[in-house]
């Protein structure tokens, strides 16, 4: 395995640099926008321009790369997203985000391309799993020392900035003097939405799900915390609690589900996110009591539930999946989740309109339990047969990928194995 990590140590080291600027700017955005004085609704939408952007650029960056190839395109997306960062201080106007949010979601889906492009091609059917795990246990943890950054000056906004902005710009050094060779050029994104409701109904509803519980978050959560009286420190602590937790459930609760029907384990993850949701409506008065931790605690069971959702939701998509089918389910899938996290964030941000910062959870709630409610319902008229309760291993994934990433699962190595061939 070292042997395999040392000629992708340049990009790993780039990867880190990049999802440590990324992390910070999740938490900074939406709290620099209420400051300037968008509404909640607004700062939803200009989160929606983000997701929407996300999606654009996982369509559009294999054009890039077949033009120019993986590190003049790295280079140039990662300038441009240096760029990008620092007119958002200059440019305080509700449009003028919404566009420069959706430049970042094309920005970094992108750039998840090209990592995740290299990483599997230059990796062999023996390593590509552990790689993979490797790639996604960076990612979570950079995501999380980028949302501590945050405590840096919470009130020095122009600062953090620019320090996301630093940190997106040293990024682009070690890809671009790595003496490594760049992988072939990735193939254009296929999407089968049929084939993927033909495999799983519960599936493809769960990722709807997903999206529009994890689009809520990332784009209001700051403002929860924000609006309830958390300081730099607990707001921090808050999100990189939730990170946390979907990290440490993700692969226990997966490995559950390859043992038991996976409708019954998202029955029972989608209804102890709703419960857990119903927590928060009443947790400003508890933190204004006892402190932080007891929303830190929160946070990191609500993220074992809600961030895991979609993972278990794709295995079940891809159970009895041929690996032809693999890549192109599994990218079908995380468009839903982009596109439906678009859509999530305006509609929890209504519901905040209505009854407060707490609307936000509120929203959650009813989105898993409604989740709970139709996989029972779909769980007592559709029976699996017995032929068909064969399934894949259970694989940690995060919404934090492309979908380059599902051609490093070991499941696609006879695909993989052949284009090299």
């Amino acid at each position: 395995m070292l042997n395999a990590l040392i000629p992708l140590s340049a990009l790993l080291i780039s990867n880190a640099f990049l999802i440590l600027g990324h992390g910070l700017l999740l938490t900074l955005l939406p709290i620099a926008a209420s400051g300037a004085g968008f509404s909640d609704t607004q700062v939803a939408l200009t989160g929606s321009g983000y997701f929407l952007g996300f999606v654009s650029g996982c369509l559009a960056t294999p054009l890039m790369l077949k033009r120019v190839g993986h590190i003049r395109s790295f280079a140039v997306l990662a300038t441009c997203y240096s760029v990008v960062i620092l007119l958002f201080p200059l440019l305080p106007e509700f449009y003028s985000w919404m566009l420069l949010r959706f430049l970042i979601g094309v920005m970094i889906s992108g750039l998840y391309m090209i990592i995740e492009s290299w990483l599997n091609g230059t990796s062999s059917a023996s390593n590509r799993g552990s790689i993979l795990s490797i790639y996604t246990t960076l990612n979570l943890v950079m995501v999380m020392c980028g949302q501590q950054l945050f405590n840096l000056g919470s009130e020095r906004e122009s600062m953090l900035f620019g320090l996301a902005a630093i940190f997106i710009s040293i990024a682009i050094i070690p890809v671009s003097l790595t003496r490594s060779s760049a992988p072939a050029v990735v193939k254009q994104v296929k999407l089968n939405m049929p084939k993927v409701w033909q495999h799983s109904h519960v599936a493809l509803i769960g990722a709807v799900v997903a999206g529009f519980v994890t689009g809520a978050f990332w784009a209001l959560a700051p403002i929860y915390a924000k609006d309830n009286g958390f300081n730099s420190i607990q707001l921090g602590a808050f999100l990189s609690a939730t990170v946390l937790g979907g990290a440490c459930f993700q692969v226990p609760l997966g490995k559950f589900s390859d043992r038991f029907d996976r409708r019954s384990v998202l029955m029972l993850t989608a209804l102890a996110g709703a419960l857990v949701s119903l927590l928060f409506i009443g947790l400003p008065y508890v933190v204004n009591t006892f402190g932080g931790w007891p929303a830190a605690i929160s946070a990191f069971f609500w993220g074992g539930t809600c961030m895991t959702l979609y993972a278990i939701c794709l295995a079940h998509a891809n159970d009895n999946a041929t690996s032809e089918d693999f890549v192109e389910i599994s990218s079908a899938m995380l468009i839903t989740l982009g596109l439906s996290s678009a859509i999530g964030a305006p509609i929890a941000s209504l519901a905040m309109g209505i009854i407060g910062a707490q609307g936000l959870y509120a929203f959650t709630s009813v989105c898993l339990a409604t989740f709970f409610i139709i996989v029972l319902l779909r769980r007592r008229s559709h029976t699996i047969p017995a032929s068909l309760e064969t399934k894949e291993s259970f694989r940690a994934v995060t919404d934090m990928a492309s979908p380059t990433a599902y051609e490093m699962d070991p499941r696609t190595e006879a695909d993989a194995d052949n284009v090299k061939q």
